[in-house]
């Protein structure tokens, strides 16, 4: 299962919260989900794009507007909040790592 951590008051302040119809913000939303999903990285594909912000027949009218929140890169759009977030994540993932491994894993020892 994949998740992410989400600050609602970043979420709030935000350019695309503020700015953005409930419609876009949703769209928007969809879009982060599935760069989640890969890596943070959207294909530069429009039929993906389309499908992934919820409503492909509603992509073209909206599509200017997300992917302005979107840098295109050779391996495709980015979004620099994800990014952050992501990192962020693997950050914490990494740590409950460590800390599990020094703890023994904690069922070991437990059962022992």
């Amino acid at each position: 299962m994949t998740g992410l951590w989400w600050w609602i008051d970043r979420w709030r302040t935000s350019d695309a919260f503020r700015m953005m119809t409930l419609e876009e913000q949703g769209a928007y939303r969809n879009l982060l989900d599935e760069a989640a999903l890969s890596d943070g990285v959207l294909p530069n594909d429009e039929r993906i794009l389309a499908r992934a912000s919820g409503d492909a027949t509603r992509w073209p009218a909206l599509r200017e507007h997300l992917l302005a929140k979107f840098t295109l890169t050779p391996a495709g759009y980015r979004n620099d909040t994800l990014d952050a977030v992501l990192r962020e994540s693997r950050l914490r993932a990494e740590k409950q790592r460590r800390y599990r491994n020094r703890q023994g894993n904690g069922k070991a020892q437990r059962h022992a």
